[in-house]
């Protein structure tokens, strides 16, 4: 008799409105995630609030580097609004967070970062 053990999606699905996204569960884009965060936030602190075209530049840069080429375009194309499209790219950031660390078993961010480092070595 077999074991038989149902396999788990690779990726989360995200959903904005009628608009389907995939975050792949890979460790490499784990990591990517987190490094992208902080990395992105940092970019917009230096940002003008009067240059909305630098901000756009930032914002396809982490969506498409995260979710794939094309991410950005589809979800900006969604209200046609920086601000809007940035809120979600917050939105959707933590809720992977969360995500992972519930599949993961952790129960914060360090742990996953530990996690992370053990497996660069």
């Amino acid at each position: 008799m077999a074991i038989k053990i149902q396999t788990k999606k690779a990726h989360i699905p995200i959903e904005i409105g009628d608009l389907t996204l995939k975050f792949d569960m890979s460790d490499e884009n784990i990591e990517r995630l987190y490094n992208t965060h902080e990395e992105m936030a940092k970019k917009f602190d230096k940002v003008d609030s009067n240059s909305p075209e630098k901000a756009r530049e930032i914002l396809k840069e982490a969506f498409d580097y995260i979710l794939g080429d094309g991410a950005f375009e589809k979800v900006y194309a969604l209200s046609g609004s920086i601000i809007t499209t940035t809120e979600y790219f917050e939105a959707i950031t933590l809720a992977i967070r969360d995500k992972v660390q519930e599949r993961t078993g952790q129960t914060s961010q360090q742990k996953l970062q530990k996690y992370l480092q053990n497996k660069k070595k």
